[in-house]
């Protein structure tokens, strides 16, 4: 499933809204009024729907002598690109069975039409267009279980979900190795130190009862094996810290393969 741009999200949410809202038509007029307010479309024109090949953009006489043609073309360009978006939109979710577009409304424009008004007809929209605008805007619409879900899932498909929630328990793997190794180093330091201690306290007792070259000898004898014990505890403890510090790298590794992968754009993402 491809992802969707901000504005078919907004599309698809109206789809929503209008299906669950009582008396209301679930249809392509109703469902542009999400980005063009209460008036469907601009308000100094509409779009007129004579046949699949006779598809124009109306605008009002009045305006169009008023605002001119660069006015005209902005009205043009911003009424196609959505208008495409739509389309596409529709053609998508219909070939996935996300929604279903049935029945016949006999419709004869998009947008308000005032009544004694004067219109200029305007051919600005593409030949390949005008049958699927036809077509589309004069379909009821019925949004289905599965695009239901996925809107109030935020547009998320269940392998994302999947994704995330794999992400958020190798985040807690991660969390709980990384205090594990902090507590191992803490207990490996204790343990290392307080013999030291211990012993270091009852062998001097010892070997104050002694005198002259014995007291040396036992002196140096004491330090030898304190050496020893230190650099046997050392030799634990940097194979401890490093056997951890594997688990929190192959862990963090993992996460950041995962989110790459995550991040890397599909072959039918776009919007």
């Amino acid at each position: 499933m491809r992802a969707f741009s901000d504005l078919e999200k907004q599309l698809v949410r109206k789809m929503v809204e209008l299906e669950d809202a009582p008396g209301h038509l679930n249809s392509l007029g109703n469902v542009i009024g999400s980005f063009y307010g209460a008036t469907k479309l601009p308000e100094h024109c509409y779009i007129e729907l004579i046949s699949k090949s006779d598809v124009s953009i109306q605008v009002k006489k009045q305006a169009l002598d008023e605002y001119g043609v660069e006015w005209i073309n902005s009205i043009d360009e911003d009424i196609s690109k959505k208008l495409i978006t739509i389309v596409a939109l529709f053609q998508y979710l219909e070939n996935e069975k996300l929604a279903y577009f049935v029945g016949e409304l006999g419709l004869e424009s998009l947008g308000e039409v005032w009544a004694d008004t004067e219109y200029t007809r305007c051919g600005f929209l593409d030949d390949d267009l005008k049958p699927l605008i036809f077509r589309y805007s004069r379909k009821k619409i019925f949004v289905s279980e599965t695009l239901r879900l996925l809107e109030a899932n935020g547009f998320k498909t269940d392998e994302e979900l999947r994704h995330e929630a794999e992400i958020g328990s190798m985040g807690k793997q991660l969390k709980y190795t990384r205090l594990a190794l902090g507590i191992t180093i803490i207990g490996l330091i204790v343990s290392a130190v307080l013999p030291m201690f211990l012993t270091s306290s009852v062998d001097i007792k010892n070997i104050e009862a002694a005198s002259g070259q014995q007291s040396l000898e036992a002196i140096e004898n004491q330090l030898h094996l304190l050496n020893e014990h230190n650099e046997a505890m050392i030799e634990r403890l940097e194979s401890a810290i490093l056997s951890l510090q594997d688990s929190v790298d192959s862990a963090a590794s993992a996460l950041s393969e995962s989110h790459n992968k995550k991040m890397q754009p599909t072959a039918d993402g776009g919007g």
